[in-house]
């Protein structure tokens, strides 16, 4: 199980970029619960669980939305913007009340920052959401590198941001572990030429296992903690 994260491990310029909404935030069930509301409010239309999980998650907030004014209110572009910015409060409001950021995941990152391997966000999350989310968890200081829906032009399958993250860390892409739970965001890293960790939660582990070098339950510090440890030895 831990081939590709020993190879990982044993790179000098070694890097982690985390996906943000499903990955290191477990919040897809607060952004479903945000978009079917707003939708059934401006559109009068049901979101459903299935065209949640299989059509929608994991792409970004603006994808989403365009997608389903395209499919229920074709001609209504105003209606991308305005629901843009709807989603955030509606999703601020959400996350205020309990983190979405498991304490495993915590210390996950806490771990990484320990033994000085360098992270990044790449997500097609709103800029605002991230910041917040982060400053709550006390976690901003961890990452040298946020790349959001607005620093790109193309959002993933594309390999533009994470080869926009791995430029941001000083990293070569065939050095950088990237954790993500869709498929979107596991055929972006692969294309950038990066090693991928498969989170299951969006998608299945069969799902996952088809595109990622390894599929983990979920973010814990057990992950990784072994071969930091090998690593900082044979550095030392």
């Amino acid at each position: 199980m831990s081939d590709h994260l020993t190879s990982w491990a044993s790179k000098p310029g070694r890097a982690v970029i985390f996906d943000f909404n499903g990955t290191l935030s477990n919040d897809e069930p607060v952004l479903q619960a945000v978009f079917a509301d707003m939708f059934a409010t401006h559109l009068g239309w049901t979101l459903t669980e299935a065209d949640y999980w299989e059509r929608l998650a994991g792409r970004s907030d603006r994808e989403i939305i365009e997608i389903v004014v395209a499919d229920q209110a074709a001609g209504e572009d105003e209606l991308v913007e305005t629901m843009l910015a709807e989603r955030r409060v509606r999703y601020l409001e959400r996350v205020e009340q309990r983190s979405p950021i498991e304490d495993e995941t915590v210390e996950l990152v806490e771990l990484f920052g320990h033994h000085g391997v360098p992270l990044a966000i790449v997500t097609g999350a709103q800029r605002p959401d991230v910041d917040f989310v982060l400053e709550r968890r006390g976690l901003v200081s961890h990452f040298a590198a946020i790349v959001t829906e607005e620093d790109v032009s193309e959002g993933k399958p594309h390999p533009e941001g994470f080869e926009r993250g791995a430029e941001l860390l000083g990293a070569q892409p065939s050095d950088v572990l990237v954790f993500e739970d869709s498929l979107f965001g596991l055929r972006g890293a692969r294309a950038a030429g990066m090693w991928c960790v498969g989170v299951v939660g969006t998608k299945t582990r069969d799902e996952l296992d088809a595109e990622a070098h390894l599929v983990v339950d979920r973010l814990t510090p057990s992950l990784v903690a072994g071969i930091l440890e090998a690593g900082s030895g044979d550095r030392g």
